[in-house]
């Protein structure tokens, strides 16, 4: 996991101006306000370090012939200007972690959560084999950020004169002093960007941002994710799930036409023929509990009936509560009357996605 200890010292310096408190998983806890830190997400505009993804650079004349036989995506699509969301599998379909993936100065960076960096680099590569590939973990020295709020979209034109309005379009900003930072936007509830660039680079472009924006934590900022529908595979959860139950084929994370990659002949059956019967949902717990990926939720409805879902991942909500993002079976859902209630008798209720995830939608 990534710690200030690790970063770039210009960077580590720089947060340390910013008042930033670490936790023991290497995660932004607060910048010194956690409180308002968690209101200010509403809205936005809001600002954080990236510090606990982690960024492996695949670089090499075959780089994109490796990756396509790797990811679940089609990386022909991937360009200066167009990132993707995809996911790597291993040979039973399952999901052993999901990137942001762009093409930054003509080499590949995969961007995902820190707690599976080591499994990630070793399992790539395994396969590299005499290809011309090469892969290597630049986390510490290519700095992420993360900037979000309702009027994004105008803070990022008019502070770093960089025009960028679709999901996942992407490009090099336009500011003086910035050119060698890269920025993409990504889903979220309002607009939604991660930016990528060398440390001293990205210190002006967080300055220019900083301006009209707060400070938040890497726990508030993972709100935005889930209220997105955006899954984060961590180690708890990574080798458990086909892709279709974290909902990867409803935002395109999937192409079905490209050909050959580990776990495509069941993830491919699975879209073809067969039902999804688990799917991941986005809940409201009446509750502030601490849900860690991997565990399970347990819940019952007003039958008394239990239902089992495993958490994906989970945040202290605004107002109140916790919101979580849990991958349950569908089916055992479709008689329940009303809310689900936790085992301490607190109201869960299943809150819709901003993307269908049945025909019935």
């Amino acid at each position: 996991m990534t710690s200030d200890s690790a970063l770039d010292s210009n960077w580590a310096e720089f947060l340390q101006s910013q008042n930033v408190q670490f936790d023991e998983t290497g995660k932004i806890s607060t910048f010194g306000h956690a409180d308002l830190e968690r209101f200010l997400i509403k809205n936005g505009p809001v600002i954080t370090s990236l510090t606990h993804q982690a960024l492996i650079k695949v670089s090499g004349s075959e780089a994109e012939t490796f990756l396509q036989s790797q990811l679940t995506n089609d990386l022909t699509q991937v360009t200066e200007t167009q990132a993707q969301f995809s996911a790597y599998c291993d040979p039973k379909g399952n999901v052993i972690a999901t990137f942001l993936v762009f093409n930054y100065k003509g080499d590949y960076y995969l961007s995902f959560d820190g707690s599976m960096s080591d499994t990630v680099i070793k399992r790539l590569k395994m396969f590299v084999l005499r290809a011309d590939v090469q892969i290597e973990d630049v986390s510490n020295s290519m700095i992420q950020v993360g900037f979000a709020g309702e009027f994004g979209d105008l803070d990022v034109q008019r502070q770093l004169s960089t025009k960028i309005k679709e999901i996942f379009e992407a490009g090099m900003l336009q500011a003086e002093g910035m050119e060698d930072c890269y920025i993409i936007k990504v889903p979220g509830p309002y607009h939604k960007y991660s930016l990528f660039g060398p440390a001293q680079q990205m210190t002006e472009a967080w300055k220019k941002l900083r301006g009209n924006s707060d400070l938040t934590n890497n726990y508030d900022w993972q709100l935005l994710d889930i209220a997105a529908g955006i899954p984060n595979i961590e180690t708890p959860t990574t080798n458990q799930f086909i892709p279709q139950s974290l909902n990867l084929d409803k935002f395109e994370a999937i192409n079905f036409k490209k050909g050959c990659f580990p776990g495509q002949e069941i993830i491919a059956r699975t879209h073809y023929r067969g039902k999804v019967t688990k799917r991941m949902l986005r809940l409201h717990i009446g509750e502030v509990v601490k849900l860690t990926a991997g565990e399970d939720l347990l819940l019952k409805d007003s039958n008394d009936r239990k239902h089992k879902m495993t958490v994906i991942s989970s945040a202290e909500d605004i107002f109140e509560g916790t919101l979580c993002l849990a991958v349950a079976s569908l089916k055992p859902l479709e008689s329940v009357e009303g809310d689900l209630m936790t085992e301490s008798g607190k109201t869960v209720s299943i809150e819709p996605l901003p993307y269908k995830i049945t025909e019935e939608e």
